[in-house]
């Protein structure tokens, strides 16, 4: 009985320390941010400038997570990646995943992962010149071409074959 008191204890010292370190960690984020002038949350791409949404500690704990396995997994490279998939690796649900990437990035699961395949495909070109677009295109998990350039155009604003002819000038430049 005792043994399970000393457990319960930890336990509950652990969980109240993470609370404080999230409420530390968002606390400093919003000074930055009032500092800056922006009134909510990241007002770069990937949050909306809603400043009607409250967001919770939990939330922006899912959401960091998500980022931070989507950059070191790299999941979106499977053509068929679904949100469940995601839910799955994350242990949350499907739904309260794909709310709090709506709040949080202000896109839908499918452009979400489309943006991390864009940034893949563009860090893939710049390690390679020599790739083609239908290669970046399926190497970075688009099931298509035409995906790949809408999904880029999107998050770039530029189809890939002129930030693909401004990379290659940019590093011809370096090189004279």
């Amino acid at each position: 009985m005792n043994y399970l008191t000393i457990v319960l204890a930890s336990f509950s010292v652990l969980v109240a320390a993470m609370v404080v370190y999230l409420t530390v960690r968002l606390y400093r984020k919003e000074a930055k941010n009032r500092a800056m002038g922006i009134e909510r949350p990241g007002a770069d791409a990937m949050y909306p400038s809603d400043s009607s949404m409250d967001f919770t500690m939990t939330d922006q704990f899912l959401y960091d997570r998500c980022c931070r396995f989507m950059v070191e997994r790299r999941p979106y490279l499977v053509t068929d990646y679904q949100l469940q998939d995601l839910a799955n690796s994350l242990f949350t649900n499907r739904s309260y995943l794909s709310k709090t990437i709506n709040r949080f990035s202000g896109k839908n699961f499918r452009a979400y992962v489309n943006y991390y395949r864009v940034m893949y495909a563009m860090e893939l070109y710049r390690a390679n010149m020599s790739l083609r677009i239908n290669d970046l295109a399926h190497l970075s998990g688009f099931r298509s071409e035409s995906s790949f350039l809408n999904s880029f155009k999107s998050v770039m604003g530029e189809a890939p074959s002129f930030w693909c002819a401004r990379i290659r000038k940019k590093y011809r430049d370096r090189l004279k």
